[in-house]
């Protein structure tokens, strides 16, 4: 038996799992999790993986459906519209009118921050004021009862448009200001 490599998706290190050893569950050099999402793995000394994978592939098919090919759907498939390349080609044309559509937006964009969950570039949605009436400042003793963060203050929004997953900045101004309160001495005049 060959042993596996597995390429880490985070770093893109090489992990080399020999024969009967147990899969690693993180990397031994980012420390990410390998299994699931993004994991690639390759036998080495395996004379051909992808006739292999072709052929369990339809096994698989002709298990689930008593049929070799896509055109032998079951009725109630049929409709998917996976039978016709017009459909998909609609289908990647959209896709890729998407991205250039993000791609153009994120190259306007001063600051673009990284999705915390699927590590893709986020796009600036908005910016979101937020007043007195509804933010309770923290007034820590080190500043004199001062708050760290005063209402009215503003944050940027940001979506990530692979996982959709939305993340709040505090704007550039109030970011100053928080640095400029926070630098005093202590008993410097002022909050």
């Amino acid at each position: 038996m060959a042993a596996n490599v597995i390429i880490c998706p985070w770093c893109q290190s090489e992990i080399i799992q020999e024969p009967g050893e147990e899969p690693d569950k993180y990397c031994p050099v980012c420390d990410n999790e390998l299994s699931g999402y993004r994991t690639l793995q390759f036998g080495l000394g395996e004379e051909d993986p992808a006739e292999d994978e072709e052929e369990e592939a339809e096994t698989e098919n002709e298990a689930l459906y008593g049929r070799r090919r896509l055109r032998d759907l079951p009725e109630d498939l049929e409709g998917l519209g996976l039978d016709g390349d017009d459909d998909l080609r609609g289908k990647d044309e959209a896709l890729l009118r998407y991205e250039d559509t993000v791609e153009a937006i994120l190259d306007e964009q001063e600051f673009v921050p990284e999705c915390p969950q699927c590590r893709e570039y986020m796009v600036e949605t908005g910016r979101q004021v937020v007043q007195a009436a509804s933010f309770s400042s923290k007034r820590p003793e080190r500043l004199r009862g001062g708050a760290v963060l005063e209402a009215p203050f503003s944050m940027t929004l940001y979506m990530c448009p692979s996982c959709f997953t939305m993340e709040y900045a505090l704007s550039e101004e109030d970011r100053s200001r928080i640095g400029d309160k926070l630098s005093r001495e202590p008993g410097a005049d002022g909050k």
